[in-house]
């Protein structure tokens, strides 16, 4: 997408923290956005804010663990701007616990809104981007997509599944006019945690409080950077969005010992 100007964004999550930063920079850039958050009165106030400064707004409640929520935001994208070019899976929450303490209810909150929200956006938004040959759609991993380790491991689980999900996809509509990008920051300044458990469905709340560690996010990076990132990415056509270069060292760590491995075992077995 070489140029975002005059076209279409629909943005998961765009309530606050990341998503929200993504809207604006699309805004920013010239696009009609699509504000979409569970939190209906979140989505509300970014989309007048964006509409009150002379941006094409609007907002739009889902639940991304619902298909139906999901067909019926793209139903209001259409409706309110004909098309969609830009679909931004961002909505996201986090569980910090160990695998060995977690609730199946932690593990069933995380997959629903981190995994399925983005199973559903590429279902949902997928083929009207494969039938006009253009689009672009931005998946939101983490880190913790690439690198794993307690108190992450359920949070880690779904943001994996994110990777394969965004490097699969690219292989399949690379020669179609779609484009695919997957973000994968370290610490972002947002209130992540604490919305994470304030929109936690009552059906999946539980009485145990998990005695870990949150990360520090307040030293984070500004949403605001990496909404910018975001949007460069879409229009360089970058595949990662690789955004705190203090992880190198430790990413060639993780990829050498794969490397290492195959090659003990081709000796091994020949």
């Amino acid at each position: 997408m070489e140029t975002v100007k005059n076209k279409v964004a629909v943005v998961t999550g765009a309530g606050s923290g990341i998503g929200e930063a993504i809207a604006r920079e699309a805004a920013a850039r010239g696009m009609s956005v699509v504000v979409a958050d569970i939190d209906e009165a979140a989505a509300e106030r970014v989309a007048g804010e964006l509409s009150a400064s002379g941006a094409q707004a609007i907002a739009a409640q889902v639940d991304v663990s619902n298909l139906v929520s999901v067909e019926t935001l793209r139903q209001t994208a259409i409706d309110a701007f004909s098309a969609v070019h830009l679909l931004c899976n961002n909505a996201g929450v986090w569980v910090g616990a160990q695998m060995a303490d977690a609730d199946i209810r932690d593990w069933r909150y995380l997959i629903d809104v981190n995994l399925y929200g983005a199973i559903h956006g590429v279902k949902v938004f997928l083929p009207d981007m494969l039938a006009s040959g253009e689009g672009h759609i931005v998946n939101t991993a983490s880190m913790g997509g690439l690198l794993s380790g307690p108190p992450e491991g359920l949070y880690c689980t779904t943001k994996f599944a994110i990777v394969g999900l965004s490097e699969s996809l690219l292989l399949e509509v690379a020669d179609k006019g779609v484009g695919v990008s997957v973000l994968c920051p370290g610490l972002v300044n947002t209130a992540l945690i604490e919305s994470s458990a304030r929109l936690r469905p009552s059906a999946l709340q539980h009485g145990r409080k998990h005695d870990v560690v949150a990360p520090a996010v307040e030293t984070g990076m500004s949403p605001q950077e990496l909404g910018r990132r975001v949007i460069d990415a879409v229009i360089d056509g970058d595949f990662y969005i690789i955004t705190h270069p203090e992880y190198r060292d430790i990413l060639a760590m993780r990829h050498a010992g794969i490397l290492d491995a195959l090659d003990r075992q081709a000796e091994r077995y020949g």
